[in-house]
């Protein structure tokens, strides 16, 4: 990819990312994540598995999307033109930085700032959480040796919103194609990882009157909503056999405008759908701090 935009923001020059997240989240110091083999990590599948929606008829329909319409795709050669050169919290970060320039919220402005945070902070240790499965409403830690977590933060807002244009379906799919370009690159070149997490600019849901309303249009109400974006590695493995641009064809991402009706929109859409969080900080009884995660329907 080449620079396509005036602005180019990497988290290692940006600090809008502090806005919303305490430091475990938002420190950008290089190490590795461990890669020790995990002796209880049949404890995890189920969570792993809710996660990200693996269902068998998703990924064959997905699989007969990216297979029709793809005659003029890359189809042999590596898998992408550009790699990270180390391997960890490191590489991820690398990750990050390469590919956050090239999705644009206006030709002039980056979508957001991406950081690659460090779970294991030693003076604010950081848990990703998902609910146990059954009724319980329990939530069962990922761990973090295998879990990659990215930050998107929006350039000149104070609180991590995307300051230019307008919230839009279009822009959230353009938001899911980032998470899904950004998790193919960490399952491919980063090892040890099951599970990446992208949290996404904040945005807002509006509900009209519920219930009996004479003027309903009286009644919406705005309320902000954190949004998370999940995949696991048995559910992209497919992808990571075949080059980048087999799934992805343009050299550069498309715009908000073009989304929508890009080659891959379905695709993506299809990959992404089940995959939404929303997302909530809480405090452990341990002091660490949770990104706790509940499932959203799709949108």
């Amino acid at each position: 990819m080449s620079d396509h935009g005036p602005q180019i923001v990497k988290a290692s020059d940006e600090h809008a990312a502090e806005a919303r997240l305490p430091s475990a989240l938002t420190g950008t110091q290089h190490r590795a994540a461990g890669r020790a083999g995990l002796p209880h990590s049949h404890k995890f599948r189920a969570a792993r598995l809710a996660l990200a929606g693996l269902g068998l008829c998703a990924l064959a329909a997905a699989a007969v999307i990216a297979a029709s319409g793809r005659g003029s795709a890359q189809t042999g050669g590596t898998w992408s033109s550009w790699s990270p050169t180390d391997n960890g919290l490191q590489g991820a970060q690398e990750i990050a930085d390469y590919l956050a320039p090239y999705y644009r919220a206006s030709p002039a402005q980056q979508l957001a700032v991406v950081t690659a945070v460090n779970l294991n902070n030693g003076s604010n240790p950081l848990q990703v959480a998902v609910p146990a499965s059954g009724a319980s409403g329990s939530l069962v830690p990922l761990p973090a040796s295998s879990t990659v977590v990215y930050n998107l933060c929006g350039v000149g807002s104070t609180n991590c919103s995307i300051a230019v244009g307008k919230p839009s379906p279009q822009r959230l799919l353009l938001l899911k194609r980032e998470g899904l370009e950004l998790a193919l690159y960490t399952f491919k070149y980063i090892s040890g990882i099951s599970t990446v997490l992208a949290i996404l600019p904040p945005g807002h849901t509006s509900q009209g009157c519920v219930g009996i309303c004479a003027k309903p249009q009286e009644k919406t109400v705005t309320k902000p909503v954190n949004i998370a974006l999940a995949f696991d590695r048995s559910e992209l493995s497919p992808w990571l056999s075949h080059p980048l641009r087999s799934m992805l064809p343009e050299p550069l991402p498309p715009t908000v405008a073009q989304i929508q009706s890009s080659p891959e929109a379905e695709l993506v859409s299809i990959l992404t759908a089940h995959g939404l969080f929303s997302e909530r900080l809480q405090q452990a009884q341990d002091g660490s701090t949770v990104i706790a995660l509940s499932p959203m329907t799709p949108q």
